[in-house]
């Protein structure tokens, strides 16, 4: 089924501050009635989603881009010829960043539009569009908080800096930043609301298994390790692991939704969209995966993610993907568990894990956990104590099983903000701890007082 392609009767106001770009203003003109009239305004961003867009979701360009930022791509090693376009760390693109932040605005005021104003909340549409809506805004949220906010710490959040919370349509609101803890709040009941909607017609993508899945990476980026659990146990539930050639098979498809990924960007590209996405995987190519990452594979061939992810001459081999799988429950569950002081269970889940990824591989108990490497860029887990094995375990798994997914970067952040930096072509490239949070749009910060720019970012242009 196609979506509508009825044109809104207003002007979109996308001008640089933050109460215009919040907002719609109509210049008298029909603002819209029905359900499938206030569909047309979710209706772009969905399909921005279908075909790959960087900033809510995430494309093979965005994500490639992550990777690149973080550790598992070896950048004094990138090979010189044609390859300006790889950024050598994240400097590179901080200032950029600021789209982000106006592109995930921009989807929220869309979203309260039709919050705030539809009437039509009883029909299967009208409920569809409905909780289409809360999960945009909530998912969101969820990636303000990630972006633009310093790593969650239960014991500070009430204290740590969020972002402006805006929930309905107002032309004269300039909104000033919430607190963290607020601001993940607004993302998990976000979502929660729109699991009460059960949201139908597939063009609408997020339906239920989808909103439980970012419930479960929103509570367990903030911490909430209790609700993490509930949620990530429903999806994994429902999407069991898969093995074997149904794992491959999985991963070899880089458009398609196949296997158990519950939700992908990019599916309705077709190889002639894709000039752009080619070409990011052909310069990524000449970017070698690193040894920290090669010397995770203890167990070789033996496990099914080696060659899928790394070819001949540390060529990163794997697909890049935008995505939520159910691996990553299974791992959120793992790492839930430890903090919340079961053990056995953190390693019954780290465990199947591996018996669906390594052929043959023992079970760990806790007398034959590696030892933390203590050359590991992390060494401290999200609540700042020193890793033990376990966790240490868990993050490895982590990082072989979500490379190429743009997830180390977000990890590097969530476990300490490591500081580190390569040389190339005779310079030092540094990735300080600020840079873990994106700085806000310049203008606002300019135009709306008392909005508090990020830290290390106050003559950003």
């Amino acid at each position: 089924m196609k979506r509508s392609i009825y044109i809104l009767a207003a002007v979109l106001v996308l001008s640089t501050s933050c109460k215009e770009y919040l907002d719609i203003k109509p210049y008298g003109q029909t603002i819209p009635k029905t359900a499938d009239e206030f569909s047309s305004l979710l209706n772009s961003t969905l399909n921005n989603i279908d075909y790959g867009e960087a900033y809510i979701v995430g494309n093979i360009s965005s994500v490639a881009n992550l990777e690149c930022y973080a550790d598992n791509l070896e950048a004094s090693l990138t090979q010189s010829s044609g390859v300006d376009y790889i950024p050598i760390n994240i400097s590179a693109h901080l200032s950029d960043k600021q789209m982000n932040y106006r592109w995930l605005y921009q989807c929220i005021r869309d979203c309260n539009i039709v919050i705030g104003n539809l009437e039509e909340r009883d029909t299967r549409l009208g409920r569809d569009v409905l909780g289409t809506a809360y999960a945009l805004r909530g998912v969101c949220y969820y990636e303000l908080m990630r972006q633009f906010c310093e790593a969650y710490d239960a014991d500070r959040a009430s204290k740590q800096l969020g972002v402006p919370l805006v929930t309905e349509f107002d032309m004269e609101a300039k909104p000033l930043r919430s607190t963290l803890a607020e601001t993940a709040d607004r993302a998990i009941n976000d979502l929660k609301e729109a699991l009460k909607y059960d949201i139908q017609n597939e063009i609408y993508r997020f339906n239920n298994d989808v909103v439980t899945g970012y419930l479960a990476r929103a509570c367990f980026w903030s911490e909430r390790y209790d609700d993490a659990v509930v949620y990530a146990d429903q999806v994994l539930t429902k999407y069991p692991l898969l093995n074997g050639e149904a794992y491959r098979s999985m991963m070899a498809s880089q458009i398609q939704r196949t296997g158990n990924m519950i939700f992908k960007s990019g599916i309705l590209t077709t190889s002639g969209d894709q000039t752009g996405d080619d070409a990011t995987k052909q310069y990524l190519a000449k970017r070698p995966v690193s040894k920290s990452f090669i010397d995770l594979f203890a167990e070789g061939k033996q496990d099914i993610r080696y060659d899928i992810s790394i070819g001949r001459q540390r060529v990163p081999n794997k697909n890049i993907f935008a995505c939520l799988r159910s691996a990553e429950m299974c791992l959120i569950l793992a790492e839930s568990h430890y903090h919340l002081g079961d053990e056995t269970k953190a390693l019954e889940y780290l465990n199947l894990l591996r018996r669906n990824r390594i052929e043959g591989v023992a079970d760990y108990t806790s007398a034959t956990l590696p030892a933390v490497n203590p050359q590991d860029r992390i060494q401290v887990d999200a609540r700042g104590n020193a890793l033990t094995p376990l966790l240490y375990a868990i993050l490895c798994e982590r990082r072989k099983e979500l490379f190429m997914e743009g997830d180390r970067w977000f990890e590097l952040k969530r476990n300490g903000c490591p500081e580190f930096w390569v040389a190339k072509s005779g310079f030092k490239y540094t990735t300080y701890r600020f840079m873990y949070t994106f700085p806000l749009y310049l203008t606002d910060t300019e135009i709306v007082e008392g909005l508090i720019q990020n830290p290390g970012y106050e003559n950003v242009e």
